[in-house]
């Protein structure tokens, strides 16, 4: 995998960029979290001072239809031009059916970006004659969005094979985060959240192999605490999981790692309980930690050297019970660790919790990418880059 540092831009003019501009947004199109913008412009401000044309790709939710006007950029451009700092020109998805990428290599524009890139059909299917509409105008193909990169579409995995490419300088760094995890032969704790055991079996199966510790909140512990004959009420569950659990379980004790669950939890009246008053007599759902379960998680931050944190403690859409993924985001903030941040709603509790993402060792901004490629899957977007 070629660096970007590496590349001689002698004659290098016109460069595509895929981008992760999947951002939230609420009813009126306003941006909510702009961390996966910020994370694109180290590279597009690179490319500029080696005075290139700018070509950005992107996908944005998951539209039906080959176009949908409320998944498209024209939402979205005047934002994004405020928010990066650069004046980034549209080409809407009519003009590129037309014409193709005429608007972008004939204007004097240094920054054009094409509509939801999932509006074309070639993009889902990886197709050939679909990336070559795009890099045939391009001289350098490069892929700063890992978030998108376990996804086998064109403009992560086929684009990149069809001309010179590169990996981003943030797509660099989530590579290198991730190897660090899976190599380093420091103490580890994983701390895992969420609401389902089967998105992230494979997961915690590989962490078992790694990691000292790995603690289990959010839903998926609800699952934990009634394989373990606890209580656990009308709290969210998973079907089946029985097995996958047991699995992991098995795993863990032969590779000596160790498993914990909540000591004590938030119920929805708002009471605190621990995980031993709780009666399947009583009707009560488990949606958050409490305050011993953050004491267990201090102590074993404290006996480890490099923690992973992916996914919510409970439901942090309903600040009654987002206390717990709070107080764990400032725990890690202040603890002596290289904490990687495994992206997904990870970042909103972070957010909710008021803590800048400068105070963890490394941030991600991808969640399924992420997880994949801990489970040593062989990502689409990196094997093209190869």
């Amino acid at each position: 995998m070629k660096n970007l540092n590496e590349i001689n831009f002698q004659n290098i003019k016109k460069v595509g960029i895929r981008v992760d501009f999947n951002v939230p947004t609420n009813d009126s199109f306003q941006i909510t979290d702009n961390t996966r913008l910020l994370r694109a412009k180290d590279t597009i401000d690179f490319i500029l001072k080696n005075e290139c044309k700018i070509l950005l790709l992107s996908h944005f939710g998951r539209p039906k239809e080959a176009f949908d006007e409320k998944f498209s950029f024209i939402n979205l451009i005047n934002q994004f031009s405020e928010i990066l700092g650069f004046e980034i020109h549209f080409l809407p998805y009519e003009e590129f059916l037309q014409n193709g990428l005429k608007q972008f290599y004939e204007s004097t524009n240094k920054i054009t970006l094409l509509d939801n890139i999932r509006f074309f059909e070639g993009e889902k299917k990886n197709d050939e004659m679909f990336s070559q509409s795009i890099t045939n105008e391009l001289d350098l193909f490069i892929n700063e969005a890992f978030s998108a990169s376990h996804r086998s579409h064109a403009s992560v995995n086929q684009m990149a094979k069809n001309i010179l490419s590169a990996p981003g300088l943030n797509f660099s760094k989530e590579v290198t985060a991730i190897n660090d995890i899976k190599n380093s032969t420091k103490r580890k704790l994983a701390i895992i959240g969420g609401s389902k055991v089967s998105t992230k079996i494979k997961t915690l199966l590989s962490l078992t192999q790694s990691c000292s510790n790995i603690f289990i909140g959010g839903a998926m512990a609800n699952n934990f605490l009634k394989y373990q004959g606890l209580a656990v009420g009308q709290s969210l569950l998973e079907e089946d999981s029985e097995e996958m659990i047991k699995d992991i379980y098995t795993l863990a004790n032969k590779s000596g790692c160790e498993i914990h669950l909540p000591t004590d939890v938030v119920l929805n009246d708002e009471q605190s309980l621990s995980i031993d008053r709780l009666s399947d007599q009583n009707q009560f759902s488990i949606l958050d930690l409490s305050n011993h379960s953050i004491e267990v998680l201090e102590q074993l931050v404290q006996r480890s050297e490099i923690v992973l944190w992916n996914g919510p403690m409970g439901m942090i859409e309903d600040p009654r019970f987002a206390q717990g993924s709070s107080k764990l985001a400032h725990l890690l903030a202040n603890s002596s660790c290289d904490v990687v941040i495994g992206g997904g709603d990870t970042l909103l509790a972070i957010n909710i919790a008021g803590v800048s993402f400068d105070h963890y060792h490394f941030v991600s901004t991808a969640g399924g990418a992420f997880l994949e490629a801990l489970e040593d899957k062989e990502l689409p977007g990196i094997i093209a880059l190869q």
